[in-house]
This record gives C-alpha cells, structure tokens and sequence, in this order.
C-alpha cells in the first residue's frame, strides 16, 4: 500500500466498480454504449445546462481543439493565450494550425490579466471587416482562451468586455474547473463555451477524457460531427476531415460514478482548502492562493507561492519528501517552453521565475486531517528553521 501523501489521486468509493462491471457484461466498452449519454447528461446538469449541450471526448487537450473548430479558428489564425497554463491549452492551438500568442496573467490567482490584455490589443491590434488582426503579423486574431488556474475561475465580465469590444470570440479552458464559481454562476452559466478535462489527476475523473460544452447547440453540433470522424451516414459517408476524439464508454461509466460524488468530493476539497488556509496564510514567507473576488474556485489543488526569488523551493520540496509528502513545481510558462520561444508574447517581466516560487501542496479529496496537520507541520517547521 501507498504510504506517501500525494499531490491528487482520485478518490474512488462510489459505483465505480458497478459501472465498470455493466460494460463489460453489456459488452459496451467502446466509443458506443449508455454510459456516454449518462454522462454527458449529467454533466450538462451539474454545469447548470440543458441536455444535449456537451459532448464527452477523449481529452481535454482534444475538447480544446474541437472547441477552437467550432468557433471558426482558421489555420494561421492567433489565439491568445495565458503564459501560465499547461502547455495542452497551447498544443490544442497549434493542432488546428494556429499560432499562440502568450499574454500576461494577474499576480493574485495566476488568470488572464484582462487590463494587461486590453493593453496589448490597444496597441498591437487593429480592426477591419468586423474582426481584429495583429498590427506586425497581420494574422486574424480568433480566439481568446482564458484558463481555470487551479479552479480558479477568471475575471469573465472584464474579458467578455473585450471580446465584444474587439469581436474576439472567447473559449473557456476550464480544465480543473469543475464546482467553481465566477458570480454565482456555474461553468456552462457564464454562457460561453468551454472544456472540462477528467484526466487521473482531476477533481473528478474518467481515467482520460474531457467535455466541450456550450448553451449554442450548433457548436455541440459541429464538436460532436468532428470528433465522430465527421461521419455523416450509415454507408461510411464523411462530409469533411474529421477526428477520432470520442470517449468510450469504459471511461463514461467511470466518469458518472464519479460525477454522482461530485458535491461531497467539491465539499472535501474546501475544507482542505480551509484548513491550509487558516493554519499558513500568516506566514510571511508565502502567499496563499485563495478565491477571487469574483467567484469561488473548485479548489484543485492548493498552492503557495514563495515571495521571496531566492528561496530555494527544492529545499522545500526535498524537506517535504524525507516525511513521504508528495509536493512539487508547478507549469513552467509557455513562452518560456522550447516550441513557443519564437512565438508572439509581451513583456513578461513581472512574472520573474514562477516557476521557482510556487509549490502544490496534497489536496486529494481522501486527503486524511492527520495527512494533511502532517503537511502544514513539516511547512511551518521549514519556514521556522
């Protein structure tokens, strides 16, 4: 048995083995069976949208892509890009023949600095034919991707302000944002379209896989076409290039006994975030990232961020893992990545070295209170030495 304390391991004690066992005796463990249409119902109804409005898919990485085709996003189009996401939101661009251009992020939750982003297109941007291009490379501009960083939902009023302003549509990569929040809202309320992603390391999870989701039903219509080889008759008829990115029903049944958690497991990861959060957010040696203003994030994973540049984060790490205490860096920013060094970015001086200064901290929702009284005791005694 597993003796350390992980980082975000699922947690499996629904009708996981149930499911699983129906695929095999129905003999439904393809990309055809019940499961996917459970599931996808029952997605739509936790993110407070109608049925039929998502589509399970193989991945998120690949709901990503599906959504950009759905949107209009063209071969040498831009897609904007925060440089601090994994580096699947900028691969699912590149996928469609796009290119990312990388923009800054807000310093408090890490998400798309909106007011950074509206001074980027002031200045490098111009309009023409009802849509926008870039001043340098003449490239339409086509999309805009905010992302969930850590749950946390981004500022959407702000950003959709400027879509509308520059006729820039916006897809939503709420990856780990499951059970978030932006005003009271839940993901598929905010009334535009997005990704969730259900990989083993998720809030909740399918093993592999992801969901598109929008209230247009032509976008759900065109990802559902696409990721079903674009087959369009009973003869291995297809209308156009399609893509083989539909989930199996293997990986449905897993992801419905898991979503019928979803409440308790959301619950469980609050109050792990709370309690991180009443016994480390008077350190001064670290900020703690925590809801925004606006909404309410999924939570996760918790994460500290290191304020001073000189701290050695490996120390950390190293100290954490003598207790067999899983903790680790985080994304390393994609203009930063060996693909995107040649791509379109702004000045990002204000980041410095993230990557040096933010840890992830357990937050498993089996996370047991004594694992976790055990990581904030080997943190307060690192920071005390």
């Amino acid at each position: 048995m597993n003796d350390w304390i992980d980082i975000s391991i699922p947690k499996l004690g629904g009708n996981e083995i149930k499911y699983l066992k129906d695929c095999i005796n129905s003999n439904f463990v393809s990309s055809i069976g019940p499961f996917i249409n459970q599931f996808e119902s029952l997605v739509a109804k936790e993110i407070g949208l109608s049925n039929q409005k998502t589509v399970a898919t193989s991945s998120g990485t690949t709901a990503i892509q599906l959504g950009l085709h759905s949107i209009g996003v063209k071969q040498n189009d831009i897609v904007i890009v925060p440089t601090y996401t994994f580096i699947a939101t900028a691969n699912a661009v590149s996928h469609v023949g796009a290119n990312p251009w990388f923009v800054d992020v807000e310093s408090s939750q890490l998400t798309i600095d909106p007011i950074k982003l509206l001074n980027q297109l002031e200045k490098n941007s111009f309009q023409e034919n009802g849509s926008t291009y870039h001043k340098d490379t003449k490239q339409r501009i086509s999309c805009i991707i905010p992302v969930y960083v850590f749950g946390c939902p981004p500022n959407i009023d702000l950003i959709k302000k400027i879509s509308e302003e520059y006729n820039i549509p916006i897809l939503l990569d709420s990856a780990c944002g499951i059970g978030s929040k932006y005003k009271n809202l839940k993901l598929g309320q905010t009334n535009l379209p997005g990704i969730i992603s259900f990989n083993g390391n998720k809030t909740i999870t399918s093993g592999a896989g992801g969901i598109f989701y929008s209230n247009e039903i032509d976008k759900v219509d065109k990802v559902r076409h696409l990721s079903t080889t674009a087959k369009c008759s009973g003869k291995y008829d297809h209308d156009e290039i399609g893509y083989n990115f539909r989930m199996s029903n293997i990986q449905a049944a897993l992801g419905l006994a898991q979503l019928e958690q979803l409440d308790q497991i959301i619950d469980k990861k609050r109050t792990i975030h709370n309690n991180y959060l009443k016994e480390l957010s008077d350190s001064n040696k670290f900020n703690f990232i925590v809801d925004p203003s606006w909404g309410l994030s999924s939570h996760w994973l918790n994460a500290i961020f290191l304020k001073n540049e000189n701290e050695n984060l490996d120390n950390l790490i190293q100290q954490l893992r003598r207790f067999k205490i899983r903790a680790n860096y985080f994304w390393k920013p994609l203009h930063l990545q060996q693909p995107y060094r040649n791509n379109l970015k702004v000045d990002f001086d204000s980041l410095g070295d993230i990557q040096n200064r933010i840890l992830v901290l357990p937050s498993s929702a089996n996370l047991s209170s004594n694992d976790q009284i055990k990581v904030i005791e080997v943190i307060k005694s690192y920071f005390k030495s």
